[in-house]
């Protein structure tokens, strides 16, 4: 049975590490951004997606080919599987819905071609098996070792961090809270921009909105910033009520985000009120790994029941990007699944006064962060290029003010005790692409000053907004809540700002409001000489 030192067998696996490959590779160059049950469902799902093509060829040549044909066959339908997509982005002016009329027959007739020319030639299979299959094994070996090296290193970091073990301490304050006992409602709102960035970048007037808040009775500031440029920093700083500056001195040129990822999980605001009685309930973003769940609140808000294979193809950033690589992209044309998951989210959100016990709810909202999933009127739309940054963006703005307006509504008509409500962005839009730039230096005032304009609006009962003031930062948002209502002995963080970029978000340069104040010469061209 022994081919070469190789068995015959194993020789004939390679379709199987081929189709791993791309997986792997995602898993190996990103990590902690993924979890392990959707790196699971995507191995699971290659695998068994490549033995369902493996099985079909070996039936249909069964006694007429040689047995290394169904394997070859098999790794013609993962390239395949792959290589359609890029195809219609190269022939089709609108990649989104390129022809198949016409690719799915050159498709099928290149693949009859290739099966039909290797079909008598057994000693050309057998050498390509025990290439392939020394060559798949090499990547998916190489893959596994960085994945595991990753996930330790994140480990070691975190144990290490002098940060995480300083934020691990518990708030100084009265045990028992001031009645009454209010629910508190956190609803992370991802990209959306203050009124001035939105007049000033988009010549957009948000007022009739924030006017629709005031009316409710909810506090909205003259001004209001994020601290950080990204959200991987700016919402684990808000939910700690503390800058993360020391990164920088931790993690240095690092991008590995576990540390940051932990703080988020592990935050102090919530065991400070945990502590107190309150019922922590996690409502988690659809796919962004830093808020996709959480191990230690009590209650993890779940929007479906059972299972849906291309709705778990938009529940990561893994799954997305192999959904949209491959062939699955054309078996999700619209938008369904993210504009559900919002409508789910706020639901849930809209139910939570039926709990007797006062609640801390936390929810991060994808939106109105692109992909564009919503028109102006909450319709879901169609996947497509999305080459208009403007127009989507404020469509889709104005359909989340409205499912706002909604929810709030809900849960202020439901509550017995009137609640804390916190409508944050977790920072501002990028249309100056603040976060890209080559280094952290060059980032000019405008386009920092659009990325930090962060939106925030708050419903404070019983003299909150005397706390916030007319001027916020994003940081000290949950520390002014937990001084004003529960006497937290936790001093007020500083209002300074912190630059970084995409490729080191943890090398810092620090700025004040008088800098981002500064109007650039040729501002409308930002983007020239980075």
């Amino acid at each position: 049975m022994a081919t070469g030192g190789m068995t015959r067998w194993v020789a004939r696996l390679y379709p199987f590490l081929i189709a791993l490959i791309p997986v792997l590779n995602y898993a190996a160059r990103n990590p902690a951004q993924f979890r392990f049950q959707g790196l699971a469902l995507m191995i699971g799902a290659a695998l068994v997606g490549c033995g369902l093509v493996y099985a079909l060829a070996a039936l249909l040549t069964r006694g007429r080919a040689p047995a290394a044909l169904p394997p070859f066959v098999a790794l013609l339908a993962t390239v395949a599987f792959f290589a359609y997509p890029q195809l219609g982005v190269r022939i089709s002016a609108t990649p989104g819905d390129p022809p198949h009329a016409l690719l799915v027959p050159i498709t099928l007739a290149v693949f009859a071609a290739v099966v039909w020319w290797v079909w008598r030639r057994e000693a050309l299979l057998e050498g390509m098996g025990k290439f392939f299959t020394l060559m798949g094994a090499l990547l998916v070996g190489w893959s596994t070792v960085q994945i595991g090296i990753a996930w330790l290193e994140g480990r070691r970091t975190i144990a290490r961090s002098e940060l995480a073990s300083e934020l691990a301490r518990p708030i100084g304050g009265p045990t028992q809270p001031r009645e009454p006992r209010r629910d508190i409602y956190v609803i992370v709102l991802d990209e959306y921009a203050n009124s001035a960035v939105l007049r000033e970048r988009f010549g957009y007037d948000n007022g009739p909105f924030e006017d629709s808040l005031r009316a409710l009775g909810f506090h909205v500031p003259r001004l209001v910033r994020s601290n950080y440029l990204h959200t991987l920093l700016s919402v684990p700083s808000m939910l700690n009520s503390a800058h993360l500056d020391r990164l920088q001195q931790e993690l240095g040129a690092s991008k590995h985000p576990a540390l940051p990822n932990y703080l988020v999980e592990h935050n102090r605001v919530a065991r400070y009120l945990e502590k107190r009685g309150y019922h922590h309930v996690f409502f988690p973003s659809q796919w962004w790994q830093s808020t996709s769940g959480s191990s230690v609140a009590d209650t993890e808000f779940r929007p479906w029941s059972g299972f849906n294979f291309m709705r778990s193809m938009a529940a990561g950033e893994l799954e997305r990007t192999i959904r949209g690589a491959s062939i699955l992209r054309y078996f999700d044309r619209t938008h369904r699944w993210e504009a559900d998951h919002v409508r789910r989210i706020l639901r849930g959100l809209a139910a939570l006064p039926r709990d007797p016990d006062p609640t801390f709810a936390f929810a991060h909202i994808l939106k109105p962060h692109d992909p564009f999933v919503f028109d102006s009127e909450c319709a879901t739309l169609r996947r497509g290029r999305e080459t208009d940054k403007v127009g989507p963006y404020l469509e889709q703005l104005e359909c989340v003010n409205q499912l706002l307006l909604a929810t709030v509504r809900a849960i202020l008509r439901a509550s017995d005790v009137p609640p804390i409500i916190i409508l944050q962005g977790d920072h501002g839009s990028k249309l100056l692409g603040a976060t890209g730039y080559s280094h952290v230096d060059k980032v000019p005032p405008a386009a920092a000053r659009e990325r930090l304009g962060a939106f925030g609006a708050y419903f404070l009962p019983g003299g909150g907004a005397a706390a916030f003031g007319d001027t916020v930062t994003v940081v000290n948002v949950l520390g002014d809540v937990l001084r004003h209502y529960f006497g937290a002995d936790l001093p007020r963080a500083g209002d300074e700002h912190y630059l970084s970029t995409v490729e080191r978000p943890y090398e810092f340069r620090r700025v004040d409001a008088p800098w981002l104040a500064v109007v650039d010469s040729g501002d409308l061209n930002l983007r020239a000489g980075r």
